[in-house]
């Protein structure tokens, strides 16, 4: 676990994580069990882009909702405090080695063991995650990916997803490292890298 310091969001952290496979797009290299994922060839290809330009070339420009996101994250993470009472420390951009083969963002370190991610939801969205977990007791697929990536990532022993509205009462679910899909996980990194370079080879960019 390295850690760089830097402001997520700026331009710093942008150069920092573009070329690399970063958790919040690990779904695009396996699915929640840890298999391969078929988005994994398009993704090396958005890679080599990055990697060749030196920036995200068609990189999201957010919409209303990632905006109250961005808004809201703070006070989320207030509020998660005064409920836990569990000290929570921001943190930029997290690598895993160097040179890097991949990199996180994590909303929140907490304590000296634990993660925490937020996650700012249309009140139906909210309803769809407190059902599934009131029926299976356990975080949706969706958001296995990212969250077993960026505790494997950070050293960390488990990570808190809540999933919040500020109009509605949050959810908090905790999840403990998967070795399965950690396994899977870090086969597709290598496997998307070198994709990515063989990539840029054959095109002679």
């Amino acid at each position: 676990m390295i850690t760089h310091d830097v402001e997520q969001g700026s331009e710093a952290w942008k150069g920092m994580r573009c070329n690399l496979p970063t958790a919040s797009e690990f779904g695009k290299l396996i699915t929640s069990t840890g298999a391969p994922s078929k988005s994994m060839e398009a993704y090396a290809y958005t890679l080599a882009c990055r990697k060749f330009a030196g920036v995200d070339v068609d990189a999201f420009q957010g919409n209303a909702w990632t905006e109250a996101g961005k808004e809201d994250e703070a006070q989320a993470a207030d509020v998660y405090q005064f409920i836990t009472g569990h000290d929570v420390q921001v943190v930029g951009f997290v690598t895993d080695a160097d040179p890097a083969t991949c990199g996180c963002s994590p909303d929140r370190l907490v304590n000296d063991d634990g993660l925490l991610e937020l996650k700012r939801l249309k009140g139906e969205k909210l309803i769809e995650m407190n059902m599934y977990f009131k029926k299976h007791g356990k975080l949706a697929p969706l958001y296995v990916p990212q969250t077993q990536g960026q505790m494997w990532i950070c050293k960390r022993a488990w990570c808190d997803v809540m999933f919040y509205n500020p109009l509605l009462p949050s959810l908090i679910v905790r999840v403990y490292p998967d070795a399965e899909v950690v396994a899977g996980l870090k086969s597709q990194i290598k496997a998307v890298n070198a994709l990515r370079d063989q990539t840029l080879a054959e095109l002679g960019w």
